[in-house]
């Protein structure tokens, strides 16, 4: 009993999921940004990225920069048999880095294409939802809709009283221009939920997951996308001081 009452008293770890039910947004790049920056940003921290992508592109490509500090998570129990996430399982992930030493702890989560959110209970153990999408009229469709079934769990489901929703934030991906931007807040403009900064197009993400000598492909995309990298996992660390429902589109 004194195990598990401490247990609870230490914090949960701060925990952020990539999602869109949209395939081909960049949540896995967008992941690895996060999940690199976060261990080398934050020296006395851990760092577990939870990959639930049966393709696990993320985990895959990150399983070589694994230590002490940085582990990935990716079998086939985190879904069950018809796709849907094993909601019991990834909690009990992301609840068992309470056990770990570290000053600091982050989570973060890599979500396949498909996840609907009405089977998604784990997402009341994340702190912010990011969700990636592109200025294509298909990418954005899929994203107002994914942000409805969003909105509808996050009222209506039974945890609702004990945990609160994380907060929202739609990140502008494959970006060619401050117009395309500009299309794409225009498109969001009903939305009550973030929207943040947007990440341009650059060659280099694609070759984001290529195995190259000294990760020279890694080194690359970290050089030309420091800044983003360095506000994305701010929003992490500062989540707390977000709404966790704007009352109507708020670009950060």
């Amino acid at each position: 009993m004194v195990a598990a009452s401490g247990l609870r008293s230490t914090p949960r770890p701060k925990t952020v999921i990539f999602s869109n039910s949209k395939g081909g947004v960049g949540k896995s790049t967008l992941a690895l940004l996060m999940s690199l920056g976060l261990a080398t940003r934050h020296q006395d921290a851990s760092v577990k990225l939870i990959d639930l992508d049966p393709q696990a592109t993320s985990s895959e490509s990150l399983k070589r920069f694994c230590d002490r500090r940085f582990s990935v998570v990716n079998d086939s129990g985190l879904n069950l048999d018809d796709g849907a996430p094993n909601n019991e399982k990834i909690i009990q992930l992301i609840d068992a880095e309470r056990n770990n030493k570290f000053k600091k702890r982050f989570v973060v989560v890599d979500s396949p294409a498909g996840t609907q959110p009405h089977r998604s209970a784990f997402l009341f153990q994340c702190d912010i939802m990011l969700i990636p999408t592109s200025v294509s009229d298909a990418d954005i469709f899929a994203t107002k809709k994914y942000l409805a079934g969003l909105h509808a769990l996050f009222s209506q489901h039974e945890y609702r009283h004990t945990f609160a929703p994380p907060a929202l934030i739609v990140l502008p991906n494959l970006v060619d221009s401050r117009d395309e931007f500009n299309e794409l807040r225009h498109a969001l403009a009903r939305e009550q939920v973030y929207l943040g900064k947007p990440l341009y197009y650059s060659p280099a993400f694609r070759r984001a997951f290529r195995e190259q000598r000294n990760d020279e492909n890694i080194r690359i995309i970290f050089n030309q996308a420091q800044p983003y990298t360095l506000w994305l996992t701010s929003l992490l660390t500062q989540s707390h001081r977000l709404e966790k429902r704007p009352k109507k589109l708020f670009q950060l």
